[in-house]
């Protein structure tokens, strides 16, 4: 599992070893990792010391319906194409405690500085399976990113992990419409166990004309104030879960029908992170900014246009054209900035 070494303010404080299920049944080991969502440990199962085990204990604050949509996702797509295989899991009171296969992998640290162009092309080949497999079960991922797909270098293999914040969709809908699964998870090893419920910016130079770009009627078009009309308008409710420079366009402009492409625009900053050999590419400190790092990079018209269809405005002064990503990844790598 993880070996980030996140925040850890959200990890529970007892060790593993306070649970009597976990007492019972496991000798635990060192920490493997953790991050927002809890702890990752090695453990050895008692009846079979032999075999090493990831048991993840989430963190106490994580709310039901990101426990119930991890267990659900590792209960039905867990040990196929790349995804994390799950063999028990427990609820104690207000703990929760997964235990999946041991995967061995190269730190991500390593893995950015090392990676050669054959391996990168192995890494997305799998990468890209492993979310054909999900996408084709109406399943988004939406953490897609280089620590949450594990690298085995030694023995080229590979495992999608955190599935936290996956949303399944109805393929009657075309990933459109979300839906919610009552499954709970069967029992795993003869162990008890566990069933949980759950800025399109103004364009200065007039050129709305040209760009297709249409006036909204209100009074604040353009303007660095919110009108009446517009404070008025229905609350947006849609999906922003991600990980700060891997969100694509459509999770940062609140696009209301998100589909399963924001899972391979997050494939594709990966890709980009490895091949210019740094991690994170974009490194945004708001939504603000990563939208206008985005235009820097990719060019704004196509942000624009987006906005547009989704009724949004995004003020700002620039109109960037996008880099040539040939010179863009050779500077990266090189360090010479200032030849972009």
């Amino acid at each position: 599992m993880r070996t980030s070494n996140t925040e850890r303010r959200h990890v529970a404080p007892d060790r593993p070893t306070s649970s009597s299920w976990v007492r019972d049944n496991f000798i635990v080991g060192n920490v493997l990792g953790s991050g927002t969502f809890g702890n990752v440990y090695e453990i050895k199962c008692r009846r079979e010391p032999g075999t090493s085990y990831a048991m993840k204990e989430l963190a106490r604050n994580n709310l039901p319906r990101f426990i119930a949509m991890e267990l659900r996702i590792l209960q039905r797509f867990g040990g196929a194409h790349n995804i994390m295989r799950i063999h028990a899991a427990h609820r104690e009171r207000d703990r929760v405690f997964i235990v999946m296969d041991y995967f061995e992998h190269t730190s991500t640290k390593e893995i950015i500085a090392s990676i050669t162009v054959p391996e990168i092309l192995d890494y997305m080949k799998n990468l890209l399976d492993a979310l054909r497999y999900l996408h084709g079960k109406g399943i988004i991922h939406r953490d897609v990113k280089p620590s949450n797909f594990l690298y085995n270098r030694s023995k080229h293999k590979y495992c999608l992990i955190d599935f936290g914040l996956c949303e399944e969709i109805s393929d009657r809908q075309s990933s459109r419409k979300l839906i919610k699964s009552h499954h709970g998870i069967g029992e795993r090893n003869a162990l008890k166990s566990l069933k949980v419920s759950d800025q399109n910016r103004k364009i200065c130079e007039n050129n709305e004309a040209r760009r297709g770009v249409k006036r909204k009627a209100c009074d604040c078009y353009g303007l660095p104030r919110v009108c009446d009309i517009c404070t008025k308008r229905p609350r947006l409710h849609v999906n922003k879960a991600g990980t700060p420079g891997f969100r694509a366009p459509e999770v940062l402009l609140k696009y209301r029908h998100q589909t399963s492409l924001v899972d391979i625009w997050s494939a594709g900053i990966t890709f980009l992170s490895l091949l210019c050999r740094k991690h994170p590419v974009m490194r945004p400190n708001d939504d603000y900014e990563a939208i206008g790092q985005m235009a820097i990079i990719f060019g704004s018209e196509p942000i624009e246009h987006l906005a547009q269809k989704n009724d949004s405005i995004l003020l700002a002064s620039w109109d960037f054209p996008g880099l040539d990503m040939v010179k863009f990844v050779n500077a990266i790598r090189n360090g010479s900035y200032f030849m972009i």
